[in-house]
């Protein structure tokens, strides 16, 4: 059905039309799919606990550590590189000397660290991510109505291309992964009690729902660049 809008359009390149207008509402159904899926099956894990069970890991500490850090990192990354796609003609580096990047690891670190702030900062991950491919798919439509000298006067020339709809799933699907092996971690009283239990077979049916659904959705943009 997308594919028979894009052609009525092409047809009339230059002027709006009914059509036109149903294939740009169409190009928000994926992502919101996207975002319904995470929030339906990736927010709010629940595991199988067992709190006789001997296998614990070692050096929780490190795991800690570790793992909040790496999120954090691809949470402030993900931030940042959309604000530069958004604005790219500010150039956020010249603001963000190391002591304000360093207080911004240390703010996500805290959020993270409290169930309700850690889901707001999901919900916020989601919203940007829709955000880029609202932009995203706007600049393509506009590209198909031949709006050329529009995007160049009052967007970027080049900005469809440095920050894509597949750069954009792949940083969710960095972001979907570490969330998750965070939420394991601070599953319950784990951190509290210091001890985490080794993950049953359960447990893994989260992760591999994440690459499966991620895959295809890359899968899709893939072959949409291809073929648009």
């Amino acid at each position: 059905m997308q594919d028979q809008w894009l052609n009525l359009i092409l047809l009339n390149e230059f002027e709006f039309s009914y059509y036109s207008i149903l294939y740009f509402i169409s190009g928000f159904i994926f992502p919101i799919l996207v975002i319904y899926n995470s929030l339906l099956n990736f927010f709010d894990y629940k595991f199988n606990s067992n709190k006789y069970q001997n296998k614990k890991f070692k050096f929780v500490g490190y795991l800690f550590f570790i793992n909040i850090l790496i999120l954090s990192i691809i949470i402030i990354r993900y931030f940042l590189y959309s604000l530069n796609y958004i604005i790219p003609q500010i150039d956020l580096n010249n603001y963000l000397d190391i002591k304000i990047k360093f207080l911004l690891l240390l703010i996500i670190m805290t959020f993270l660290l409290i169930n309700k702030t850690k889901r707001f900062l999901k919900k916020l991950i989601l919203l940007n991510f829709f955000i880029i491919c609202f932009i995203n798919w706007t600049i393509y439509f506009l590209n198909l109505q031949g709006m050329e000298i529009f995007i160049i006067k009052y967007i970027s020339n080049n900005i469809y291309h440095e920050f894509n709809n597949i750069i954009n799933i792949f940083y969710l699907l960095l972001f979907e992964i570490f969330y998750f092996l965070w939420s394991f971690i601070n599953y319950q009283n784990n951190l509290s009690n210091w001890s985490i239990t080794y993950p049953q077979r359960g447990d893994f049916i989260h992760i591999s729902k994440i690459f499966i659904f991620y895959l295809g959705v890359l899968i899709y943009y893939f072959i949409f660049h291809q073929i648009s």
